[in-house]
């Protein structure tokens, strides 16, 4: 089966003629073409990391020990009180295939409960753009 998607040379910047900021929490990577090559799409765990200033700055999270139940989304509700927000843990670890197995015992970052909405508001921004 052939590959369904088709990376592009344009940065976000230049697909969309829009820039979210250096002030973002999220960094952009090269858009997506679909196979008719004309929809351009983002895979978010393709096409975004965390800006690398705030995944350093030791305020904006907290390490956490990956405990025997290892599921991202168990992680998600121990962190959150939500399993719905899996995907961001794995964002916040640079991870991009979210199948992969954790190893106990491992050490990851939590993004801290007070940045969230920074994050969601990033995207709200560039879900407008």
């Amino acid at each position: 089966m052939a590959d369904i998607t088709i990376k592009t040379n344009e940065t976000f910047l230049e697909a969309t003629g829009n820039n979210i900021g250096d002030t973002s929490y999220l960094r952009l990577f090269n858009i997506l073409l679909d196979v008719d090559r004309e929809t351009k799409f983002m895979n978010i765990f393709k096409s975004v990391t965390i800006n690398e200033n705030v995944q350093t700055d030791v305020l904006t999270f907290h390490t956490y020990e990956v405990p025997e139940d290892n599921l991202w989304d168990n992680i998600s509700y121990e962190a959150y009180d939500t399993p719905k927000l899996w995907w961001l843990v794995a964002l916040f670890n640079d991870v991009t295939n979210p199948f992969e197995e954790l190893n106990a015992g491992d050490n990851i970052k939590i993004l801290r409960q007070e940045h969230i909405r920074t994050v969601f508001n990033d995207m709200e921004r560039i879900s407008e753009l």
